[in-house]
């Protein structure tokens, strides 16, 4: 217990203000019942912050996530699966390999040669194996800094060229005798000169995340304190600026961040960052520190970021860097002890009283989960009528920027006048969300005779979605690029029948 305790107090006072602000936006929260579920979540990532001290087990884990990682892709690969999307077992397990990296490479030059180049070997294997470039950029960097961090510290030129040499044939060794050759495959697969070409075009992957980037930039300059702590997936329709570019995450956690809890609490989570790393690059802790960074450069790339576990280990890397930090100072820099204790038992205090007042036991309709996605719908599925529609215009009031709210209605409208009034409204909240609302708009409008309604729903829908537009997204995207399809052909057709008509 003593040891639990002297962990949450070396918590850093200003991740405990991060944590706090991020639940104080439930007070301006555009869905405050996701704000209050990533609040619990997110004391998560405080836990394994603090137990991150325990080095030993950090370890462990790591060797875990590596030996299931690879597990996980060569068995897809073995299979015939190509998974090289964002968010996929490719990209998470390249990720969480980074960790171990400059580990082995530093344990291999310190007396486990043997150990250390084969956990060196599956590391950088796993990484090279998920062929992403938000995993390729981080494993350069590092390279380059561990190479001449351990030059300086007197490792020989030809000891460093031996040892890295028999890291990379190894790789290459393992690569050619397995029979799909996994990292082949990936780089004939993902570096392709046409792969970038089609990568860079408005569809493609680097193409539609700049335009992703600019949505998140847009929202965070007009909401300075932020939509709400995760409020992104359920408000981005609201703020669309590019047709096609609807994703449930920023594809960068710290735009994010900034998006949806403000801009002060992305400045206390860079700078508790940039300080632990840069004062554990300077300190015998140096390997964890870059192990750590090369994890946290990730999010600025994917969506990882939103993946519970990839976030706790994110912030147990750092809790190590942290601990180690504190051991060789002999106090905490940032934080007194006796303040840090007592921030804690405050913080813990109020995270368990959220917990039990989130999952207390209450009535249908619970105030405090009104708005919250799955239990409104569950709940609107069940009830009928006049009850489901005062349901629904409750979690809209609630959610006044959220697209599922208006399709719940649309789903559930019991008359055609009511879906062609939810339709306008959702053409007018939400202009650039899917173009077939509009064609929906549009046929619902001819069929009640509303011909100059149904015009102008397709005239606004074609201005906004030319035919051709094709929308941004993975290959699992395969529903919503038909919907576009059938937009482009039906779209002008029905138009021109409606104009002839007149």
């Amino acid at each position: 217990m003593g040891t639990i305790i002297a962990g949450l107090s070396r918590i850093p006072l200003a991740l405990w203000a991060w944590w706090g602000l991020g639940l104080l936006s439930v007070l301006w929260s555009l869905t405050p019942a996701n704000t209050l579920v990533l609040g619990l979540w997110e004391l998560a990532y405080l836990a394994a912050f603090a137990a991150g001290g325990w080095l030993a087990g950090l370890v462990g884990l790591n060797l875990a996530l590596l030996g299931y990682g690879l597990l996980t892709t060569l068995t897809l690969a073995w299979s015939g699966l190509v998974m090289y999307f964002s968010g996929s077992a490719h990209y998470v397990a390249g990720a969480q390999a980074l960790v171990l990296l400059p580990l082995g490479m530093v344990w291999m030059f310190r007396g486990w040669p043997l150990l250390a180049g084969i956990l060196l070997t599956g590391a950088l294997y796993m990484a090279l194996m998920s062929a992403a470039r938000a995993v390729y950029l981080p494993l350069g960097a590092m390279a380059f800094l561990l190479v001449w961090r351990l030059w300086r510290e007197g490792v020989a030129p030809w000891r460093l060229g031996v040892g890295l040499g028999a890291v990379l044939l190894a790789v290459i060794g393992i690569d050619s005798l397995l029979p799909f050759s996994p990292i082949e495959s990936a780089l004939g697969l993902k570096a392709s000169l046409a792969r970038q070409t089609q990568d860079l075009a408005a569809e493609g992957s680097f193409g539609s995340r700049l335009q992703m980037w600019a949505q998140t930039l847009h929202i965070a300059l007009e909401a300075p304190f932020g939509t709400g702590n995760g409020s992104f997936r359920d408000v981005l329709a609201a703020y669309q600026q590019y047709p096609g570019v609807l994703f449930s995450n920023a594809h960068n956690y710290y735009l994010e961040a900034a998006a949806t809890g403000g801009w002060l609490r992305l400045l206390l989570l860079l700078g508790v960052l940039g300080w632990v790393l840069w004062r554990g690059w300077n300190s015998s802790a140096w390997p964890w520190a870059l192990g750590a960074a090369g994890l946290w450069a990730t999010l600025a790339f994917d969506i990882t970021g939103m993946y519970p576990a990839v976030m706790m280990l994110a912030f147990a890397s750092l809790g190590a860097v942290y601990r180690q930090i504190l051991g060789s100072e002999g106090s905490d820099a940032c934080t007194k002890p006796k303040w840090g204790l007592a921030v804690s038992l405050v913080g813990i205090g109020l995270g368990v009283g959220l917990a039990v007042w989130w999952y207390w036991p209450c009535a249908p309709h619970c105030a405090r989960h009104l708005g919250y996605r799955p239990e409104v719908l569950a709940e609107a599925a069940r009830l009928s009528g006049a009850e489901r529609a005062t349901l629904l215009e409750k979690a809209a009031r609630l959610n006044p920027k959220s697209l599922w709210v208006y399709r719940a209605k649309l789903q559930f409208a019991q008359t055609p006048e009511e879906q062609l009034a939810t339709l306008s409204q959702i053409n007018r909240a939400f202009p650039l969300a899917s173009p077939s609302y509009y064609l929906q708009q549009a046929r619902l409008a001819a069929q009640l005779g509303r011909k100059a309604e149904a015009i102008a729903a397709l005239e606004a829908g074609l201005k906004r979605f030319p035919p051709g537009i094709r929308p941004a997204g993975t290959p699992l995207d395969e529903q919503v690029r038909k919907s576009y399809q059938d937009w482009s052909v039906q779209a002008p057709e029905l138009l021109k029948e409606l104009q002839s008509a007149e």
